[in-house]
Parts: C-alpha cells; structure tokens; sequence
C-alpha cells in the first residue's frame, strides 16, 4: 500500500518523464521493499528519499546543463525497470554524488566567469577569488596556508564561503605575486601575503593608494601600505588640509592634517639617509577640549610620544587647533 506523499511523488515523476514505465516500475519496487519490511517505519522514509532523486533525475535528463549528468539521469531512471530497490538506492546515492560534484564545478566555473577584476594604471592586475576550490589553487600557487585542509585553512574557507572575507590576487605580467583578503564588515585589508607567505613590498604610496582605491578598502595598520604612506585619509580627502615641514636636529618631518578624518599624517626623514617613515595620528577629544587626546594608528616613524613635543612647537599646534579643536 503506497503513502500519500509517495504516490505525489510517482504522479509528478510520471508528468515529468517520456518513459511512461518509469512510474508504475517505481510503485511495484516501494510495494514490494514495504512487504519484505513490514513494520519497519525506517522505510518510507527510504521511499521518499529514493522517489525524490528520481523525480531530480526525471528533470535533469532533459535540461540538466551537463551532458554526462543528462546520461546518468536516464541511465537510473531506466534501471528501475530491472533491478529491485536496493540497487535502485544504491543507483540513486551514487547519481546524487556525481550531480553534486558537476553542479560544484558548474557554479565555480560560473562565478570564475563572473568575478572581478581590474587592470591599475601600473599594468598590474587585481582580480577576486571567487570560490573556495579558486582560493586553495591560488594557496598552492603561492605557497600559502589555504591551500591545505587543516583547521586553520577551513577559517579562511568558511569565511569566504558565509561572506565574511573577499580574496583578491594582484598579478604583475601574468604572475599572481600576492593574496589580499579583505573584511567584508569594516572594509579594511587584514590580510596581505606574498610567496611563501613573504611580507608584501610596495613601490611608493600611489601604488598603495590605487590598490586601496579599486579595491574599496583600507589598510592603515597594514604595513606594507602604511610604510609607503598609503593611509586612508589620502583616499578620503585627497589632498590635506593643512601641509606643514619642519626641521628639527638632523630629520624633516611633513605633517598633513585632514580636517574631516581629525588626523594627522606625520612623514619623516632623516638628512644623512633617504628611508622616509610614515605614522598616522588620530585626534580623539571632543572639540574645544585641548590637543591631549590622540591614538596612534600606526607608528613607522615617530610614536605618540615624539608627536606630542611636535605639537609643542608653536607652529603646529596653531594649525592644529585651528583645523581640529
């Protein structure tokens, strides 16, 4: 005696189906797998699971995208017209298994086809990595921790997969030199790693910048863009508000303020050597309560320390006070 779920499920696969055998075949193999079983309650549930992949196979052997997934669909549903059910199970698990596995790599090879990416002016190329199958090649590729499928890669995975991190490549001349991953929530960098996780080494702070800028992130307590002075205020509000130079002792130091970030870009260098090092202030005390109260964002040059005596100097705390207080 047929279920009423297991009879809507025979009807639909019969309106589905050109082999007007398929159905009634269905029906004699659940009657009788129900009769060698009486009293087993474990076996509708068998019956539903079994018609319900074989309605899948019903629509996917006319319209499934992949041809061998369309072959196997009509290769099950032939079977049922001469095995009995427990072959027909064991047919319908292992067709489920090579369907899944196709529409894996059809929706990889889709959001490949349609994933981002961008030339910057320098030539280089960014591009997002758009699956987790994309991120492991591109892991084994550089030599990176994701690429493997222990419990500190699944982090990386699962976070890609809930929507909680983008991966981005940048490739010079065809060759993918870095793995950028980007949170998706504050939109900052957290990230960067070259080849055998290297540090990531930027020319100057305007290819920082572009970086930053295709990408919509930002990345000031990143290193490899905070020591070419790739900091989010420049992003923001382009040029500074204020430019200040000073010398002191044997060093020159650039201060920008942006007055609507209330920050404070300090560049350094010294006379003897050309290494220029970067930091970045953030002004914290509401207004009209006094230059006291600042955070470092990141200190490449000189600490907060050494920034509150530049702010002794007449001259800065003037402009300053002016812009920020």
């Amino acid at each position: 005696m047929l279920k009423r779920a297991e009879k809507e499920l025979l009807h639909k696969i019969a309106l589905v189906t050109d082999d007007e055998r398929v159905a009634p075949a269905l029906a004699r193999l659940v009657e009788a797998h129900r009769a060698e079983n009486p009293g087993d309650r474990g076996v509708t549930r068998q019956h539903k699971l079994v018609l319900k992949r074989e309605l899948l196979a019903a629509g996917d052997a006319k319209t499934y995208p992949d041809g061998n997934i369309r072959h196997e669909a009509k290769v099950l549903l032939r079977s049922v017209l001469n095995e009995n059910f427990e072959e027909v199970e064991r047919r319908c698990k292992r067709y489920f298994g090579l369907r899944r596995k196709a529409t894996r790599r059809h929706n990889e090879t889709r959001k490949r086809q349609q994933a981002w990416r961008t030339t910057l002016s320098d030539g280089s190329e960014l591009a997002e990595v758009p699956t987790v199958d994309s991120l492991r090649s591109v892991g084994g590729h550089l030599g990176l921790c994701v690429a493997k499928q222990d419990r500190i890669a699944r982090t990386y995975h699962e976070a890609l997969r809930a929507g909680e991190s983008r991966f981005f490549t940048r490739s010079i001349e065809g060759d993918i030199v870095c793995l950028i991953e980007v949170d998706e929530e504050t939109k900052r960098i957290s990230e960067l790693s070259a080849k055998s996780n290297r540090s990531v080494k930027l020319g100057s702070g305007k290819e920082g910048l572009s970086i930053l800028e295709a990408l919509k992130a930002t990345a000031d307590r990143e290193s490899a863009f905070a020591d070419v002075g790739a900091f989010s205020p420049y992003l923001f509000d382009g040029r500074p508000n204020a430019r200040l130079r000073l010398v002191e002792n044997d060093r020159r130091y650039r201060v920008d303020v942006f007055r609507d970030q209330r920050q404070v870009v300090v560049r350094e260098q010294s006379r003897r050597r050309k290494r220029v090092r970067w930091s970045l202030f953030e002004f914290k005390a509401p207004r009209g309560k006094g230059l006291s109260e600042w955070d470092e964002v990141y200190c490449g040059g000189i600490d907060l320390g050494q920034f509150a005596a530049l702010l002794l100097q007449p001259k800065v705390a003037a402009v300053i006070r002016r812009l920020l207080d």
